[in-house]
């Protein structure tokens, strides 16, 4: 018998889970039978069924104390200050055997076991973007000791999985590999803008940064070099790339990194340190 997926706040990650599911459908409907979103925003619900169409099927809010169903997988991704006494309109949704996936950041095990007492099966995960490319690096603790490969299977189809033993470093995991891919982005924002300031044409500097990128990351994914190696390999002494290199080092790029990286620690700790009523 196959079950039902339930996405509770259905935003970027959420999508991200789709369209990996999608691309992966042969695999991935031999378990589940369908997908399904409860959304309180119709901007946002209004995209959602332009995107998906029939692909996904959406709960009404106003119908929920009408179900009759109990939803097997649960992901929680709705914006964090939205764990609060208001799921309480949910809860005829789950029962013991329900499996909650969170992707809240800041948010403790112990936090969502708030809101769920009856459930032993909550994850807590930290993942991104490239889920929907079925390449996301996705990190994950368990309220119990052993995870089961089916309780995986989900999440198995969009990335690599990797278990996080202890959860103190769940606010690091968050800034690195949540927050990784926009400091990517940011990279070469900044470096499509130089580039455009010195006259190059923004659909050719577009391109061109995409070609080098894509092709730095085969680099990376093909070779065991460790990345100041590999870094060390293309900076040819007295070159412009050294030029380049000195620069930010001069400019305390690492440091910069550092402070960003350690900022957004601090913001899951204040969302970690809102404790619920």
């Amino acid at each position: 018998m196959r079950d039902e997926v339930l996405i509770i706040g259905c935003g970027e990650i959420g999508t991200s889970l789709i369209d990996g599911w999608l691309n992966k459908k042969k695999k991935f409907y031999t378990k589940i039978f369908r997908i399904n979103i409860l959304e309180k925003s119709l901007k946002k619900k209004k995209f959602l069924k332009q995107k998906y169409g029939k692909k996904v099927y959406f709960l009404e809010i106003n119908n929920l104390r009408k179900l009759k169903k109990k939803f097997k997988y649960v992901f929680l991704s709705f914006k964090p200050k939205d764990l609060n006494p208001d799921l309480d309109l949910y809860k005829n949704l789950f029962d013991h055997n329900t499996i909650f996936y969170s992707v809240l950041a800041g948010k403790q095990l112990l936090d969502i076991k708030y809101f769920f007492p009856i459930n032993k099966n909550i994850i807590r995960l930290m993942l991104n973007v490239p889920v929907s490319v079925n390449m996301g690096t996705i990190i994950f603790n368990s309220l119990k000791k052993k995870v089961t490969t089916s309780e995986l299977f989900l999440l198995k189809i969009v990335g690599k999985v990797y278990e996080l033993k202890n959860e103190k470093f769940f606010d690091l995991i968050t800034a690195i590999v949540g927050s990784g891919p926009a400091f990517f982005y940011y990279l070469l924002e900044a470096m499509q803008k130089t580039a455009i300031s010195h006259g190059l044409n923004k659909s050719f500097s577009k391109q061109i940064l995409k070609e080098t990128y894509i092709g730095t990351a085969k680099i990376i994914n093909d070779f065991e070099n460790n990345f100041e190696e590999l870094r060390k390999n293309v900076t040819s002494k007295g070159g412009t790339t050294e030029a380049a290199i000195n620069c930010l080092k001069k400019n305390n790029f690492q440091k910069t990194i550092l402070n960003s990286i350690n900022d957004s620690i601090k913001k899951a700790k204040t969302l970690s340190s809102k404790k619920v009523k």
